[in-house]
Parts: structure tokens; sequence; C-alpha cells
């Protein structure tokens, strides 16, 4: 039973209404994207549902599309939907290449359904269908199928919950890598000659300091947006290859910050960020031997 105001209700038994689906995408650091399946934006909770205007996103529903399984029990209740992209863009990315680049990765998913008196009316509220999270997106050439789990899926873990390996089991800035990211912040800016997919810049570190770190930009076409440094070479100027390409390649002058990664190695930990007290891998595990 799902709860529903009276006026909800009311609205309901007169069996004349309008209604359409209601998306709600809360990403990993707040930020959040609505999305409307009906024909026009709609506004509800004083945020504007956006119904593509056009550029899309569309969420297909049609046929055996966006099917909703609750289960008895623990099992972990599941909602699977297609989405055509259309021109619609992400931080001024496009959908499919931001679906890539991880932005949905994680993400709280509420799946709303609005019913209304008139198209737009939306006074009587909205029933929750769903509230789920991001578990996996199939990215295709002409649209994404998202899978998304109820939050009993986070009971599904490996016992013990840390294993015996060689690197480090921490990720870098966390709290258990206990670094503050801020301390370790460099800025600079583009210098001539680069692209969306390396930076030169006056960078006076030596090489290999930001491998599998991370370069954001906070000026110019890419504001905003951040990549993974693929690696670093020292030199006059500094270069950095990136893992994957920024939307646009950078002008001479457009500023960034880029912070050093960690490749989990017990060296690394000591003599790069001399956090040795906190590295948490097993480097003196035997290797495995084969009995002869």
């Amino acid at each position: 039973m799902k709860p529903a105001s009276t006026d909800l209700v009311n609205l309901l038994a007169t069996r004349q209404f309008f209604s359409t689906d209601l998306y709600l995408f809360t990403l990993i650091g707040g930020g959040q994207l609505t999305y409307c399946g009906g024909d026009q934006d709609i506004t509800w909770n004083n945020i504007t549902w956006s119904a593509g205007g056009g550029t899309g996103p569309y969420f297909d529903r049609k046929d055996n599309k966006a099917k909703c399984h609750w289960k008895v029990g623990v099992e972990v209740d599941t909602l699977v939907l297609d989405v055509l992209p259309g021109s619609a863009l992400i931080e001024g990315e496009p959908f499919l290449s931001a679906v890539r680049q991880g932005v949905f990765d994680g993400a709280e998913f509420t799946f709303y359904r609005a019913f209304m008196a008139t198209y737009g009316d939306t006074a009587v509220g909205t029933v929750i269908r769903f509230v789920d999270r991001v578990a996996e997106i199939d990215a295709g050439r002409s649209l994404a199928t998202f899978s998304v789990n109820s939050h009993l899926e986070l009971l599904n873990q490996n016992m013990p919950r840390n294993l015996y390996q060689f690197g480090c089991v921490n990720t870098l800035y966390d709290e258990s890598c206990t670094l503050n990211q801020a301390d370790f912040a460099v800025n600079d800016m583009v210098g001539s000659g680069s692209t969306a997919s390396v930076v030169q810049a006056t960078l006076s570190q030596a090489t290999g300091t930001f491998d599998l770190g991370v370069l954001a930009y906070n000026s110019g076409g890419n504001n905003g947006i951040s990549r993974t440094v693929k690696t670093y070479i020292a030199g006059t100027p500094g270069s950095l290859t990136l893992l994957a390409p920024f939307p646009v390649a950078p002008a001479t002058g457009d500023t960034f910050i880029v912070y050093p990664g960690c490749d989990k190695q017990q060296s690394t930990c000591q003599n790069k960020f001399s956090n040795l007290a906190n590295f948490r891998g097993f480097p003196y595990v035997p290797e495995n031997s084969t009995a002869v």
C-alpha cells in the first residue's frame, strides 16, 4: 500500500486525471538531476522537472520497459528502465558521455508518479513508486539501460570486509587514509599546445607525482569538470596525460587544480605522502606457490 494524501485519493476516485512519472537522481556529492516523463515541464516541491523540451533525455516506459519488481522478505527489489539521451547535456557534457564517465555511479534514485486534475497542477502531491540506488548502467550508442536496486543491496558484502592483499585497501584521502585532499592541491594554468587529452603546464613536481590523480578545471569551457590523470612527466613544460579527454580542448590560460594520485604501494605511501602509519596493505604476505 502506497501512502497518499486525502486530496490525491479523492482525485483518483474521479477517474479523470492526468499522470506523469518524475525521476530524481541525487548524485554522489549532492547534485540533483530532475526529469519528467511527460510532454511538458512541471513544477512540484519547488523543483522544475524537465521533460526534455525537444533535447531529452527521454525515459522509455513502453512494453516491458521500466518494470518494478517488489519481493517479500530481504530479496533486493529492482527496477530497469531505458533512457534515450537525445541531445541532453550534464555539466556541459553529452548525456551518454557523462554516463560513461561515472556521473550516475552510486546515485540515489527516486521514482515518483504525479497525478494532476489538469496537467501541471501538482497540488494534490505524488506517490513514491520506488526508492533505490543506481547499480549498473549499460551505455550503448543510442541509449543507456539503468538497473537500479533497493538499498538492501548494500547488505551484499564480502566477509571478511577487508582482504589480505599487497596494495593498500584504503581510498586515497578517505577517513581511513586520513590525508586531507586540499593539503595536496596544486593550482596551475594551461600552457600552449594543450589538447583535450594532454595538458601542458608549468608544474615543478617530480615525474609521476600526479599519476592516477585528478585534474579539475575551475575556469574555461571545462569549468567544473574533472578527469583522472594517467601519467605526469615533469619538464618545461610538464605534461599531464589524461585517462579520458575533456569535452572541449582547453584554452591557454585556463586554470585548474590537480591532485596527486596513489598506486596503493607501501613505498608510495611512505615516500610520497609520509603516511606509512595509515598504510593498510599487506606487502609481506607470501606469494602463491605451487607444490610439485
